[in-house]
């Protein structure tokens, strides 16, 4: 097929076949599925691109970005990934979603541009919020979805979003809350779907622009690199800038104090929030800011983070819990009294694994860092 073939001559593939080695030894999903290679997706991209839509391949790529980051951007296979899953998408081939595809079914059901939602109740006094016009936004992301869809681990991402209020408020920012807020449609975009991506998108920036919002402050990194990104990639110009929560509030630490919280801790960098967006220092910035933190770096850390094993919310399998215990163990190998990161989803997949008889041997820790910020802010 042509279009796979021009595809992965566009992002690489096929010209950094000599870096295939490289590329299966630091692949995590290749580590723990025999199963699975970047080179053997490499091999078929060009002598059988067609059979590429057909494979399983496609969608146990975690599009997590190690690739490009290893060979200095020559072999994108992120955006390879993305774009053939979207061929595929339209032979009627789909990943398998997890819990039942219930998030994702969610997603698909916020591109109705009739809906209107109940979706603010979890704000409650003190937090200070707007919910008309405001320079500040603060976008919310599927935490309200997390909390009910899995009500007993989910709720961080809910917990946290509360903290990344409370931080703003105690900078002396009251953000604008979208009450019609819909998905990013970032898990539509990377598993295919681009149209409905789009639609999404279009009533997204609609909303936000309403507001008056310059700056939209994100939680998400999928979220963050969906609207920063993804959005000016498939739209163009949005109208207002867009924020990490974290490099926001790094940039502002000066303002805030923190109480003690005696801990050793290892930050787990999210993919998309380093290698998707380049945000490294920021969330240390936070950790070195709380008294009695001490902080350690795991093995694979930064721009070769090892990836927290799931993404889109989708084929959640064996071989994602053998990457998820990897990574914990790493971060138990570091001295680290537990494990920190920057993003609600990784934070999920970690304290789902930690769940199961099985993996009691691995005992660490997992916490949100903005949760745990607004929670020793003063």
């Amino acid at each position: 097929m042509e279009e796979v073939r021009y595809l992965a001559e566009q992002y690489g593939i096929i010209k950094g076949k000599e870096e295939g080695q490289l590329l299966d030894e630091r692949c995590p999903v290749a580590g723990v599925n025999p199963e699975f290679s970047p080179s053997k997706i490499m091999e078929l991209a060009e002598m059988e691109p067609e059979s590429l839509l057909e494979k399983s391949l496609i969608w146990e790529c975690l599009v997590c970005g190690l690739c490009r980051e290893l060979t200095g951007g020559g072999v994108d296979m992120s955006r390879f990934i993305r774009e053939v899953r979207v061929l595929a998408r339209r032979r009627g081939k789909t990943p398998s979603g997890v819990y039942g595809g219930a998030m994702m079914s969610i997603e698909r059901i916020s591109k109705s541009p009739y809906l209107k939602q109940a979706r603010t109740d979890w704000i409650t006094k003190p937090l200070e919020v707007s919910f008309k016009k405001g320079k500040y936004l603060y976008w919310v992301g599927g935490a309200p979805f997390f909390a009910t869809v899995m009500p007993d681990i989910g709720r961080v991402s809910l917990d946290s979003a509360r903290s990344a209020i409370r931080l703003l408020n105690r900078i002396g920012i009251k953000p604008v809350i979208l009450k019609n807020e819909r998905f990013s449609g970032h898990d539509l975009l990377w598993t295919g779907d681009r149209d409905g991506f789009l639609e999404l998108a279009g009533l997204n920036i609609e909303e936000i622009m309403d507001t008056g919002a310059e700056t939209v402050i994100v939680s998400s990194p999928q979220d963050y690199h969906t609207l920063s990104k993804s959005y000016v990639e498939h739209v163009g110009n949005i109208g207002f800038e867009v924020r990490h929560i974290t490099e926001f509030i790094a940039e502002r630490i000066n303002g805030l104090k923190f109480s003690q919280w005696r801990k050793k801790v290892a930050y787990h960098d999210p993919c998309w929030l380093g290698r998707g967006m380049g945000i490294y220092e920021a969330p240390r910035e936070i950790l070195h800011a709380i008294p009695g933190v001490e902080l350690v770096e795991m093995k694979n850390s930064r721009e070769l983070s090892s990836c927290c094993g799931t993404s889109c919310w989708s084929n959640c399998t064996k071989y994602s819990r053998l990457m998820q215990v990897s990574r914990l163990r790493e971060a138990v190998q570091s001295g680290a009294e537990a494990i920190v990161t920057a993003c609600w989803e990784c934070e999920i997949h970690f304290l789902c694994t930690l769940r199961p008889q099985a993996w009691k041997e691995v005992s660490i820790e997992v916490e949100d860092l903005i949760l745990r910020a607004g929670s020793l802010v003063l």
